[in-house]
Order: structure tokens, then sequence, then C-alpha cells
């Protein structure tokens, strides 16, 4: 079964308090979108945590499905990110899908049986038979990447994002696959999503004190939440399954009203 190492543990900690809280800005988002009463930001925060606890209850009864939406949401969720901050508005989904595959598919391909011992965490089940049809995907990506190549060949600013894909490729190669996202995650990702709604707070919020609090307790209540997750699931579980379930299972109950949030309404507005 799978332990974590110190530096795996560190990982996820730093998961847990530097990039969780990212889409803790979505309140200054929802602003953004309109959401500036008080009535209209209660609305607002009820409609996220009904879809975040619904996410969570769909999980507990159908882990094994749950698992591959929440692979598949974060392909898109992460592509999504670094096309529109590369500010190129053609080939969207093509760039897309060659940076989402790049990161998730790639921790998958180098380090498949730790990636999978996870993967039982998460959904209390083994379908290691699957491993037999990753070919597939990393066809599929190979292709996608031949064609990123292509375009990088022509359009200059696509060349920053082919070497920050070869960069990826070789930080997830030679750390284990917790430490790999977790870079990721954290310095790329993060970074990418705070510095585009920060620019745009700056430039269409007056109110930047609203940013601040609501970001603030939006993130102390995670915190909060994830903690009292990980203590109760410490009753039937190892910390280290307490602790994955909780970071991960976590993630996909805030990525689906995120990326909602995100990729489908702030996208369209300001990309």
């Amino acid at each position: 079964m799978y332990e974590l190492s110190l530096i795996s543990l560190l990982a996820l900690c730093l998961v847990s308090f530097i990039g969780v809280p990212h889409g803790s800005f979505d309140g200054a988002v929802a602003a953004l979108l309109g959401y500036r009463t008080k009535k209209d930001f209660f609305i607002f925060v009820t409609l996220y945590l009904i879809i975040s606890a619904a996410v969570i209850v769909f999980w507990i009864y159908f882990p094994i499905v749950s698992l591959f939406l929440f692979i598949f949401m974060s392909v898109i969720h992460f592509g999504l990110c670094d096309w529109s901050y590369l500010e190129l508005r053609k080939y969207k989904w093509s760039i897309s899908l060659t940076h989402g595959l790049n990161i998730v598919f790639g921790i998958i391909f180098f380090h498949t049986n730790e990636t999978f011992e996870i993967f039982i965490f998460l959904s209390n089940s083994s379908f290691s038979q699957l491993k037999d049809y990753l070919v597939i995907v990393y066809l599929c990506y190979i292709c996608l990447l031949f064609r990123y190549f292509y375009l990088a060949y022509k359009i200059p600013i696509l060349r920053r994002g082919l070497l920050e894909i070869l960069v990826i490729l070789l930080i997830i190669f030679y750390t284990e696959p917790l430490v790999g996202f977790s870079i990721y995650f954290c310095l790329i990702h993060t970074f990418k999503h705070i510095k585009s709604i920060l620019k745009d707070t700056s430039k269409y919020l007056s109110n930047n004190k609203f940013v601040t609090i609501t970001t603030v307790a939006f993130t102390v209540l995670t915190w909060i939440g994830g903690c009292i997750a990980i203590i109760y699931l410490y009753n039937n579980y190892s910390f280290e399954e307490s602790f994955i379930k909780t970071l991960f299972i976590g993630l996909a109950a805030l990525t689906l009203p995120h990326m909602t949030l995100v990729d489908i309404f702030y996208r369209r507005k300001f990309n």
C-alpha cells in the first residue's frame, strides 16, 4: 500500500496551504461577474456550497465514476488555464488538451504504479486492468504534442508554452508523483490563476477590501473543513489515506463550481 514519504507529505501540505486556497479568489471572480450586492453574493456562496456538497455525496456513492470525471475535469481546467495565460485566441482546444494531458497523464505515465495506488485510496477499488488502455491516451497526447511543435514553429508565443511543457515533463520525471503535481499546481497553475484574477480585480473592482476579506474567509474555512475531514477519516483509515482522500476529494468538490465559474463564465467575459 502507498506510503507518504516526507517530501510527498510536505508536497501535500503545500497543495493544502497554497494550491487549494487559490480557489478562494472565486469570491472576487463572482464580484467581477456581477455578484456584488449582499443578496447576490449570498446566492453565489449558497450555490457554490451546494455544488461542492453534491460532488462529495456523489463521490461517496460512485467513487470510480467520480475519479474518472475528476481526471477529465483536471485535464480541461489545467489546459484552459495554460491556454488563456498564453493570450492566444486560436487553437484553444488543441493547446488546452496538450497542456492538460501533459501534467495529468505525464504523472500517470512516469509513475504508473504509485499513481494507481493513490487511485485505490480515492476509489476504494483496483482497476489496474485499465493500464492496458492508457496507450490510447498516450498516443493522442503524442499527436497533440507534434501539432504543438508545428504551431510553435509558426507562432513565437507558443514556444514559451512548449518550453513549459518540456520543463514540467522533466520535473515529474525526476520527482515523486505527488511532488511533481504539487510543483505544477502551486507554482504554475495557482500562480497563473491568481495573477490573472488580481489583474482584473485591480482594473474592474474599486473595493479591493472585499477581495481580501472574501479570499481570507474562504481560505480559512477550507483549511478548517480539511482538518475536520482528516480527523474524521482517521478513525477508519491510515493517516496517508485520510490525507489523500481529504485533499483530492476536496479538490474535486471545489473544482466543479470553480471550473464552472472560471472556465465557463469568467474566461468568456475576460479572456
